[in-house]
């Protein structure tokens, strides 16, 4: 199995995600996948692990502990971001009528596959 076949995998469980990758913490793609054009995922990761970064330090020093997943949410889509390891993140793009609880279901699911394979 390969990260590529994690992403693609979420998309047969649930075909309203749109694409994903695995990024490392440099931002920097390992992995990316998507259903059609249109996704400029590299940038996507690019920006994510940055707003993540941003968002932990936010959710620290607010007394919520360490951040693992960030959810964020437009009139034109959906992203999901999970922290796989300290060093590599999930990215998921659904479309705005996916159900965000599946999409975080599954993204758990494939970070925790994607854990084991790192």
């Amino acid at each position: 199995m390969t990260f590529r076949d994690i992403i693609e995998g979420i998309h047969r469980k649930e075909p309203a995600v749109r694409g994903g990758a695995l990024a490392g913490s440099d931002g920097l793609a390992v992995e990316e996948w998507s259903a059609g054009g249109g996704l400029d995922l590299s940038a996507l990761c690019a920006e994510m692990v940055q707003f993540f970064k941003e968002s932990a330090r936010v959710a620290r020093e607010q007394g919520l502990g360490e951040a693992s997943e960030v959810s964020l949410v437009g009139g034109d889509g959906q992203l999901f971001f999970q922290r796989v390891t300290a060093d590599y993140f999930l990215l998921l793009v659904a479309l705005p009528g996916a159900i965000p609880g599946k999409c975080r279901f599954l993204l758990r699911q494939g970070a925790s596959r994607a854990r084991e394979m790192l």
